[in-house]
C-alpha cells in the first residue's frame, strides 16, 4: 500500500521500468474538468461487481486483471478514458492489442505490458487518490450533548461570526466543491491563488484537514475552562490529528 507521505510529494512516483506516475496540479484538474479527472482515476480501481453483472463458473476462473482488460476492450468509451488516463498520469501513449489480450503502455525504451504487477501498482495509487473524493465535510463547530448551555451559546456565536465573515469575502455563492476548497485554503492558509493552483489535490485536501484540526484544538482549549472535566473528552492535539 502506498504511503501518504509519498503521495504528498510533488515528485513523480516510479511504477515499472522508466514509467512514472505524475499527479496533475489543481490548475490542470480544473482545465480538464473535475468529473473527467475522477473518471480517469477510477478506471484503475473498478471492482469486479462494477464490470460483470453476475459471477459465473467461467468468470470465477478469471483474475481481476482479466476481467478489467475484457471490460476495457469491450467498451470504446472506456478505451477513450483509458487513453486520457495514461496521457494524464503517465505522460505516454497506449496501444491496445485485443487479439492477444494485451495492453502496451509507453514508447521506445519505456514500453511496459500491463500485467499483474503494473496493474496492482496503478490500482494502489489510484485507489488511495480516489478515497479523497469520498471524504465528507467535517463540521468545525459542533455541539454535543455533554456541553453546557454556555458552551453551546459560544459555539453558536462562533458559527454566526464565521458565516458573516464568509458572506463578506464572497460576493456570490460558489456551488462547486473544488472551488470552495481552493478559496478556503487561500483564506485560511494565507496562500495566493497561484500557489494553491500549483498544488496537487491531495496536498490541498490534507492542508485543509490540518487547518480544521488546529481550529478545533484552539476552540477546545479556549472552552476547556468552562467544560465539565468528567463529561468532556480531551481533544487530540492537532499535531497528531
Amino acid at each position: 500500500m502506498i504511503k501518504l507521505e509519498r503521495l504528498l510529494s510533488n515528485t513523480p512516483i516510479p511504477i515499472l521500468g522508466n514509467l512514472k506516475f505524475y499527479q496533475p496540479n489543481l490548475q490542470q484538474i480544473v482545465d480538464m474538468g473535475e468529473e473527467m479527472y475522477w473518471s480517469m482515476i477510477k478506471i484503475w480501481c473498478l471492482d469486479r461487481k462494477d464490470m460483470i453483472a453476475e459471477e459465473t463458473d467461467k468468470t470465477r476462473q478469471l483474475t481481476d486483471l482479466d476481467i478489467w482488460k475484457a471490460f476495457v476492450f469491450n467498451s470504446p468509451d472506456m478505451q477513450v478514458r483509458f487513453i486520457g488516463s495514461v496521457d494524464c498520469f503517465l505522460h505516454t501513449k497506449v496501444e491496445f492489442l485485443p487479439t492477444v489480450n494485451t495492453i502496451i503502455i509507453g514508447e521506445d525504451d519505456s514500453t511496459v505490458v500491463v500485467d499483474e504487477a503494473f496493474y496492482s501498482v496503478m490500482r494502489d495509487i489510484c485507489s488511495a487518490l480516489s478515497s479523497l473524493g469520498e471524504e465528507k465535510k467535517e463540521e468545525q463547530y459542533r455541539e454535543t450533548e455533554n456541553m453546557s448551555e454556555r458552551e453551546k451559546e459560544m459555539i453558536r456565536k462562533m458559527k454566526a461570526r464565521e458565516e458573516k465573515l464568509n458572506a463578506a469575502k464572497n460576493n456570490k455563492k460558489v456551488d462547486n466543491r473544488l472551488a470552495k476548497q481552493i478559496v478556503s485554503l487561500v483564506a485560511i492558509g494565507e496562500y495566493t491563488f497561484d500557489e494553491v493552483y500549483a498544488m496537487t489535490l491531495i496536498q490541498m485536501v490534507y492542508l485543509l484537514k490540518k487547518y480544521t484540526a488546529i481550529q478545533q484544538y484552539v476552540l477546545y482549549t479556549g472552552l476547556s475552562p468552562y467544560m465539565d472535566s468528567k463529561k468532556s473528552k480531551p481533544i487530540e492535539h492537532w499535531l497528531d490529528a
